[in-house]
């Protein structure tokens, strides 16, 4: 039903149409009832697109003071208190009904995590909890921790004997058992000729001279035997004769008063390289 209100009305003016009655107050029209009621300003009667008997009204409550009700400026359904069950509630209100198991929240399936935690037994690849959850049931024996195997690290901690190849347990751990073979024992060259020139397997080892002549023992320049700076080699006199040390080409050995003979049998010094050509003999010399 269209209503037609008359143009420039004034102060107090009455309009009916039908019958509904409004009235002119300055500003605009105020229902005041039907002409059947006696309620002023309660209803608004709006009859459907069919001519019938069903309505739609609209009550107003009596207001204690001005009230505004503004309607969007877009079009729309207005949906009614009656019909909101469908909506979730504003933060901090309640949430009714089951959330389904193929729901998801943060990205993982709610299902899924409530049987994660809650969970007493350990199932492969289960997800975490997140921090400040808690995880239950037991870490496997085959778990690692630091990419170490739990059950082997255990192992070598508390093992109290020592397992060929066993790892080492990290810093400021503690291990148990018997360190062995860490000083190997010094191996021996026994030379009986009357000269001898030194190789690289010499280094580190104690070359004894036993032979009734007199014996020379020959330090090689680094072009032909590339010792390593600081190699050691132990020289002893076992023979009745004496051994003397002689510097290969090129070879300077460094000694007290440039002596460079065993003194006596029994008697030892030792090679010491200080440079590419470069030795020290420290020891019984004469």
């Amino acid at each position: 039903m269209a209503i037609n209100f008359p143009n420039s009305p004034t102060t107090g003016e009455t309009f009916q149409q039908a019958d509904r009655a409004w009235q002119w107050d300055g500003e605009k029209w105020k229902s005041t009832g039907t002409t059947s009621s006696s309620t002023v300003g309660a209803t608004v009667v709006f009859e459907g697109a069919t001519d019938d008997a069903f309505e739609t009204t609209l009550t107003a409550t009596d207001p204690t003071a001005d009230r505004t009700i503004t309607l969007p400026n877009a079009s729309g359904t207005v949906a009614m208190t009656s019909g909101l069950a469908a909506y979730l509630p504003l933060a901090g209100g309640a949430v009714t009904g089951a959330i389904t198991t193929n729901s998801t929240f943060d990205g993982v399936d709610i299902a899924t995590r409530d049987a994660v935690l809650t969970s007493t037994t350990t199932t492969a690849n289960a997800a975490l909890p997140k921090a400040g959850g808690t995880l239950t049931g037991a870490i496997t024996t085959n778990s690692t921790f630091d990419g170490v195997d739990i059950a082997t690290r255990d192992a070598v901690l508390t093992a109290t004997t020592t397992t060929a190849n066993a790892a080492l347990p990290k810093a400021g751990g503690t291990m148990t058992g018997t360190l062995v073979g860490l000083v190997a024992p010094l191996t021996i060259n026994a030379q009986t000729g009357t000269t001898y020139t030194f190789v690289l397997a010499d280094a580190g080892k104690m070359v004894t001279s036993s032979n009734g002549s007199a014996q020379t023992f020959t330090v090689p320049p680094n072009s032909s035997v590339a010792f390593d700076i600081g190699t050691q080699i132990i020289v002893q006199a076992i023979g009745s004769a004496n051994c003397t040390l002689a510097q290969g080409s090129g070879v300077t050995i460094n000694s007290k008063d440039s002596n460079k003979e065993i003194d006596g049998q029994y008697a030892a010094a030792t090679l010491i390289k200080t440079a590419t050509d470069a030795w020290s003999l420290i020891g019984a010399l004469a």
